[in-house]
């Protein structure tokens, strides 16, 4: 695939940058040329009514390709072409074709590209049209791609392909065999979406997701494997296949594709639909003996469609959805009919199915405002004979429940059952709920056994296959892993898998406990791999690697503290692709500071790999607070906000720049999201240390956010519990950075989803008043109709852009990109 990526193994004589001036103009000397190419002049192309379409298809097969470089064979209608290394004249003179080049620039470049010379010229840039002989251009840092198709030279010209630089930016035009990585590849890379393996290990189902720009289409395909030979057994394209789960006797593939629950019989390959456009399918497992599926339905509320008032009915009443009413069902496979489980008002969420078939476990959850985190679950288990339904108990804290073998597994915080998973110094401390633990209980809710207290790695979720062996999901410091859980004995053996970050998993029936897991490593792109415990080394059946063979990435190093307390504080920087020891670097420092680390996945919400590509080094910090280093380094996070977390990120710093001469400590930025957006306006009543700063989706006053975000409440039940406006002003007013604005000196970005539900737009917007008013460098950008997660591709990218157009300006001294953004 051609990609926007860094310098490496030059074809191509590169043109002096010379002395800056403006305008400055720089021409190709030499570009890449295929052709001549059959049947593609412009006036056959034209003839043929679909010019576009067939220019277009060319682009595709560049898309798809590695970077050209001379030598390289492409194939055409029978014919092998090679690129060709020339001169643009000599180019324009072999004919009907396509020419290639890369311009690079290291700061915002605005400028005029030209073309003479040629006959019938069409320009794409980074493989999107650009029209006519003159284009003016406006682009952010990095490398970018030009084709160009040509009938050939036209002689009453010379022949030229030249950039005039209007704001004195050095560029260049380059062959090279590798680039940087750009934004577009790393949200454009394809990935597995979806995972399924059959309980004995003969199938796996994989879904794929894509991009292709020059289509501007989201390529989606679902394959079914034999796991043994990893071939394809069946492929489908142009659907969305979604829940897809093989039946216990390994004889059944089940999915939902537009609104209809489908079967496929794996021995014959017959397909017949169960449930046809029904909206509200949701989760749901197959009974034990395969004749049946146990599925979660939920039935909108329609009372507010006419309504002119909504009286709330809870504090969850903000939430969309609130008001449906999710129900049990069991679907016969034979016959298709369906039968109702639960029936009461209550929505119901399906949680295990007992391995005998004959019964179910359920969760309701209770609206508990005596206590925090001010709600709990209720937990029943249904008999599928009498269809009458026992309570086990109502817990707060329970995240996750499944048979195991005559017990129930739970997954929960510390201070499930009255604190029973608890394992802190003194009760100085308060447990962190969000450090999920492992429990045995008993299945009438009684006798509860903590598994996991000498544990330090977090819980996240378990698998229980019907031999009762158990998998555990966990945060381990910034990486996550899969452990074997051995009940009895209390121990966990790791798996050994070659993966950072574990996105999903699936635990088979086999004798063997094989798992099947994808994930990614920090520099290692997303992989599948298969292995079982006891294991030395896992299978690696597919690998992205094949995508970035052509982009150079930066190297990765931890750097570990020890801070003034003697705690352990994790961290780790990128280094750009062209490092040189030698050079002073401006600096991002990245954290979030809530309850999870940032983890090494290779690329995320925020593309370290690609700030790296544009001249930074980053450097991602673990402060004190967050989750998989124990439960006293959780406990931190409890009635603090901040307190410990700002002095982590500021000793780290100071001890980075200490450490590292290639870092300029007086062109430092900051940047966090969410509780690190918090952070960040924090910080800036803390410290001067930062030169820029950007708060993403942050919370500026701990009371609006506790009582207008979504989930503010239930989030403060554990970040602050048992603490109030009314009861701990310290916290509420003493934590909050609005209250100490005045303090703030740092050039500082606000930026958020305008519809953000979860920490309202309203917490940067009385930021930016009080910034205002004080007079202070402040900027408030709003990316419209986007939540907490900025989704959209192209809202993506211009909020990637300024967020580094925001640091370019203060970190680089290249204020041009943030100019262009804000006129």
């Amino acid at each position: 695939m051609i990609r926007i990526l860094c310098t490496f193994a030059l074809l191509l004589l590169v043109l002096p940058f010379g002395a800056l001036a403006a305008p400055q103009t720089v021409k190709a000397e030499q570009v890449l040329f295929l052709g001549p190419l059959p049947a593609f002049a412009s006036e056959q192309l034209q003839q043929s009514g679909k010019a576009k379409q067939q220019r277009q298809q060319v682009l595709r097969l560049l898309e798809r390709q590695p970077i050209p470089e001379a030598g390289r064979s492409v194939e055409l209608f029978g014919q092998r072409l090679q690129w060709r290394q020339l001169t643009p004249t000599e180019a324009a003179e072999a004919g009907p074709g396509v020419w290639f080049v890369q311009l690079q620039h290291d700061a915002f470049l605005k400028g005029k590209l030209e073309i003479s010379g040629l006959q019938a010229p069409q320009l794409y840039l980074n493989f999107q049209p650009k029209n006519g002989v003159s284009t003016e251009l406006a682009l952010a840092t990095g490398w970018q791609q030009l084709i160009l198709f040509t009938d050939g030279r036209d002689a009453q010209d010379d022949v030229q392909l030249q950039l005039t630089s209007q704001n004195e930016v050095q560029a260049q035009f380059r062959l090279a065999a590798q680039e940087p990585v750009n934004n577009r590849q790393l949200t454009n890379a394809e990935t597995i979406t979806q995972l399924a393996l059959s309980p004995d290990t003969n199938w796996m189902l994989l879904s794929f997701s894509g991009r292709s720009d020059v289509s501007d289409v989201q390529l989606q395909r679902t394959e079914l494997r034999d796991v043994s030979r990893n071939q394809v057994q069946h492929s489908w394209s142009g659907q969305v296949l979604s829940r897809a789960a093989f039946s216990p006797d390994n004889q059944w593939l089940s999915y939902i594709a537009n609104n209809t629950l489908w079967l496929m019989n794996l021995n014959t390959g017959e397909l017949r639909s169960l449930l046809e456009n029904q909206s509200g399918l949701g989760q749901y497992r197959w009974a034990p003996d395969s004749n049946s599926i146990l599925l979660q339905w939920t039935e909108p509320d329609t009372s507010l469609q006419q309504a002119k008032a909504k009286m709330y009915r809870a504090l969850e009443d903000r939430w969309r959805g609130y008001r449906d009413t999710s129900r049990l069902f069991q679907l016969d496979i034979a016959s298709g009919l369906v039968r109702a489980l639960t029936t009461d008002a209550n929505s119901s969420t399906l949680s295990d199915v007992r391995p005998d078939g004959k019964a179910l476990l359920y969760t309701q959850r209770v609206n508990d405002r005596t206590a925090a985190p001010h709600a709990s679950t209720a937990l029943f288990e249904l008999d599928l004979t009498s269809l009458q339904s026992r309570e086990i108990g109502t817990f707060q804290h329970l995240n996750q429940v499944q048979y195991h073998r005559n017990q129930l597994l739970v997954v929960a915080g510390p201070n499930f059952a009255a604190g029973a998973g608890v394992n802190l110094p003194s009760e100085d401390y308060i447990a962190n709920d969000y450090d999920g633990q492992l429990y045995l209980m008993d299945a009438d809710g009684g006798h509860i056994q903590p598994l996991s207290k000498d544990f330090n790695p977090a819980i996240s979720s378990v698998a229980v296959n019907a031999r009762g062996q158990v998998i555990a999901l966990v945060n381990e410091g910034d990486r996550s892993a899969l452990y074997n859980v051995d009940t009895n004995r209390q121990r966990f053996q790791k798996l050994a898998l070659s993966l950072d970050v574990i996105e999903r998993f699936e635990l088979a029936n086999d004798r063997g406990a094989t798992v099947l897991a994808v994930g990614s490593g920090v520099a290692t792109p997303q992989q599948l791999e298969l292995v079982r415990p006891g294991q030395r080394r896992a299978t690696v059946l597919h690998s992205s690697t094949a995508l970035y063979q052509h982009t150079q990435l930066g190297e990765v190093r931890d750097f570990h503290v020890e801070n003034p307390q003697g705690d352990r504080i994790e961290g780790r920087y990128y280094l750009p692709p062209d490092f040189d020891a030698g050079n002073k670097y401006p600096t991002i420092v990245y954290y979030y500071g809530g309850t999870t680390t940032v983890n090494r996945q290779f690329t995320g919400r925020y593309p370290f790999h690609h700030w790296a590509a544009n001249g930074y080094i980053v450097y991602v910090v673990q402060p004190r607070g967050t989750i998989g280093y124990g439960q006293r380094f959780s406990a931190l996070h409890v009635n603090a906000w901040g307190k410990y977390t700002a002095d982590d990120i500021i000793y780290a710093t100071e001890r980075f720049v200490a450490e590292h001469d290639f870092v300029d400590g007086k062109r430092l930025g900051n940047i966090g999201a969410s509780y690190g957006g918090f952070m960040t306006m924090y910080l800036a009543t803390q410290t001067d240390l930062f030169a820029a700063s950007i708060s993403h989706a942050g919370i500026s006053a701990l009371s609006s956010y506790w009582g207008q975000g979504w989930w503010g409440f239930l989030y403060s039940g554990i970040a602050s519990r048992d603490s109030f406006p009314w009861n701990n002003h310290e916290l509420y007013v003493g934590q909050s950075p609005l209250y100490m604005a005045d303090k703030i000196t740092t050039p500082l970005l606000l930026i958020t989803g305008d519809s953000d539900v979860n920490v309202p737009a309203g917490e940067s917007q009385q930021m930016f008043t009080a910034l205002k008013l004080l007079g202070r460098e402040v900027a408030l950008v709003e990316i419209p109709g986007e939540d907490h997660h900025i989704i959209d591709r192209e809202k993506r990218y211009v909020w990637w852009d300024h967020l580094l157009a925001w640091f370019d300006k203060h970190l680089k001294d290249q204020p041009d990109w943030w100019q262009q953004l804000s006129d």
